[in-house]
């Protein structure tokens, strides 16, 4: 097991980490909430809900509902429901969130609940799954499933630098495929639950360009295990945001 990031990507994290416009803390009350219906948009779109920014905005803070598919509602209100969940926990509350199997599990049935089967929802799957776009298939026997869901949980150990422990669970568990359904939604967050945990905003973004690349980035991952072109697109995303805010 190597290292995450490059030496040119760990300088581009160490800039991050140490810019003010980073941290979770310096957002107001106001600029979190935006900051949750942003996230659930970006999230939402890469899955391809058909909600636009305007639409989630209304949905998520006033309840109101688009004349759109009952399923792009619902996981745009899980997601929010999850996110601020664990946005409260960690940042109100000052507590750690401990990444673990548990906890995997229970974000997983948040994400998905009323989207998959009450026994799919928060459990490891018992079918084979694909994945569009790729060669690539995930393990399909569920002790195999569960075997490197305990060794990516393990690993993560490895990785003090929170950026580079983000980006290995995000793009490992992704590629496992763990659950039936909702797999990158739950690995969006796991990502973003560390980096809360360490007083860092999120990664999200509104703009095609952006999506395009996260899905072009994480293919390549699955088809060849190489960080490269994701933590590229995690990075750049954080240095433009604070570059836009500057």
């Amino acid at each position: 097991m190597g290292p995450v990031f490059n030496d040119e990507q760990r300088k581009k994290a160490i800039f991050i980490l140490e810019s003010p416009l980073a941290k979770l803390s310096e957002l107001y009350s106001a600029e979190i909430k935006d900051l949750a219906v942003l996230w659930c948009y970006y999230s939402g779109k890469i899955e391809g809900n058909t909600y636009t920014y305007v639409e989630t905005e209304a949905l998520l803070k006033d309840g109101i509902t688009s004349e759109k598919r009952y399923e792009d509602a619902k996981m745009l209100k899980n997601l929010y429901n999850t996110f601020t969940s664990e946005l409260e926990y960690i940042h109100k509350f000052q507590n750690q969130e401990i990444i673990n199997e548990a906890t995997l599990f229970r974000i997983h049935q948040s994400i998905s609940t009323g989207l998959v089967s009450n026994e799919e929802s928060g459990s490891l799957r018992t079918r084979a799954v694909r994945i569009s776009g790729t060669l690539y298939t995930p393990p399909k026997n569920q002790q195999e499933i569960k075997s490197k869901l305990n060794e990516i949980l393990f690993q993560q150990e490895e990785y003090a630098n929170p950026l580079e422990r983000a980006v290995f669970l995000h793009c490992n568990l992704a590629r496992l495929q763990p659950f039936i359904d909702g797999n990158k939604r739950t690995a969006r967050m796991i990502e973003s639950v560390v980096l809360m945990n360490a007083g860092i905003i999120p990664v999200y973004s509104a703009k095609d360009a952006a999506i395009l690349k996260y899905r072009k980035a994480l293919i390549a991952f699955y088809e060849t295990e190489d960080y490269s072109s994701y933590a590229d697109y995690f990075l750049d995303r954080q240095i433009e945001r604070i570059k836009e805010i500057e």
